[in-house]
């Protein structure tokens, strides 16, 4: 598809006057491979003064009736073949049409276009075939727009104006004869389809090259989506299959009986910053899921646990989600206690010693290990099927 002008892309020129587009006085839409000028601009850019539109593969001048204002129009480098669409533009200064295809058969039309834009002062129509065929080009525009100053840079003197108007009734025969021996001359393979070929394989290309840097480009991630996808697959997995131990997010954690009596606590290290929203917590009986960040934690719980009396708290200082779940019998005990930070002047004992994190530099205990060793042994799904299923928790914050 060819590129054209739309409100996005004048949107997108439009920087320097914050975006807005209806107040807009400048524009540069040049090297866009346009192929026409649509009423984009007639309809939303009325205030325009000065308009770029040069190195396109314009063909046709058009839709500039409703740019009143217009004071400099821009069209070097394009496939303009005759210049029209300017009869409306009454404050016209300055046409730039450097390399186009106006030709001695619609130079007389275009020239005499020319003389309804009475402000027109500076002219540019080097490169064209008219202008490089015939070296009566410049007497003879000369003599047709008295209201010129400036033809392809260069200043039109009183007495070269006087020159021209006087040679001009010579100068019409002179071009008369000279468009007629160019029709039968052979056409040149130069001609405004071969361009627009050449540009909109050029066009082609640009796409492709933008598809590809787009491609590259790291993508957007939904955590909220992701995290929403993991949690069901966890869930249903846990309905339907064998429930194993994991941790995917390799978190810190460590239980402990014997800072609330009568409960078993869950402490997991989760990221401080992380949104508790990113967080689904899961208690059964016999052991409790934890979807983190679509990463889940998934333990035995070393006694039974009440899940439906179960909640879960979040620490605003640390971040650490704690999880307290009601023993079925509260005299049951493991052993399990919070671990303690050791001075490093005090001496150790035979007893067990808790783990280091290498991540947190925290002291845990050993039994999360020893608990992910033994979680190789499968726990049928029918085990928990057969017992009431709590709600999951809602955790609150807490200091």
């Amino acid at each position: 598809m060819a590129p054209v002008i739309s409100l996005e892309l004048v949107r997108r020129r439009a920087e320097h006057n914050e975006g807005l587009i209806h107040t807009l006085e400048e524009i540069s839409l040049h090297q866009e491979e346009i192929e026409r000028i649509n009423d984009v601009l007639g309809k939303n850019c009325r205030h325009l003064k000065i308009l770029y539109l040069q190195n396109n593969i314009i063909n046709k001048m058009e839709n500039l009736h409703h740019l009143k204002e217009l004071e400099y129009l821009n069209l070097a480098l394009n496939n303009i073949t005759i210049i029209e669409g300017l009869g409306s533009c009454e404050m016209l200064n300055k046409l730039d049409l450097t390399v186009n295809f106006i030709d001695l058969d619609k130079l007389q039309e275009s020239i005499e276009h020319l003389a309804s834009c009475p402000n027109l002062k500076d002219l540019y129509m080097m490169g064209n075939p008219a202008q490089a065929n015939w070296e009566g080009f410049a007497a003879y525009v000369t003599g047709i727009l008295s209201q010129l100053e400036r033809l392809d840079g260069r200043e039109i003197t009183r007495s070269m104006r006087i020159t021209a108007q006087q040679q001009l009734p010579a100068l019409k025969a002179e071009y008369q004869a000279q468009k007629l021996e160019q029709t039968a001359e052979e056409t040149t393979p130069h001609t405004p389809e071969v361009r627009t070929q050449i540009y909109r394989e050029l066009a082609e290309q640009k796409r492709e090259k933008d598809e590809r840097q787009r491609e590259n480009l790291p993508k957007e991630r939904d955590f909220e989506q992701e995290h929403k996808a993991a949690t069901e697959k966890a869930r249903q997995r846990e309905l339907e299959g064998v429930v194993r131990q994991c941790n995917e997010g390799k978190l810190d954690f460590f239980f402990d009986e014997q800072s609330f009596h009568g409960h078993l606590l869950l402490d997991i290290a989760v990221p401080r910053y992380l949104d508790s929203s990113l967080i689904d917590v899961d208690v059964h009986p016999h052991y409790i899921s934890v979807v983190i960040k679509g990463k889940v934690l998934r333990l035995q719980l070393p006694v039974e646990v009440l899940a439906g009396s179960s909640k879960a708290q979040r620490s605003k200082t640390t971040g650490h989600l704690v999880i307290y779940m009601p023993k079925v019998n509260s005299r049951d005990t493991v052993g399990i206690a919070r671990p303690i930070q050791r001075g490093r002047h005090q001496t150790t004992d035979n007893r067990t010693q808790p783990n280091t994190s290498k991540k947190t530099g925290k002291t845990l205990v050993s039994l999360a290990d020893m608990m992910m060793v033994a979680a190789q042994q499968e726990v049928s799904a029918e085990k928990y099927v057969s017992e009431d299923r709590a709600p999951r928790c809602d955790f609150e914050m807490v200091d």
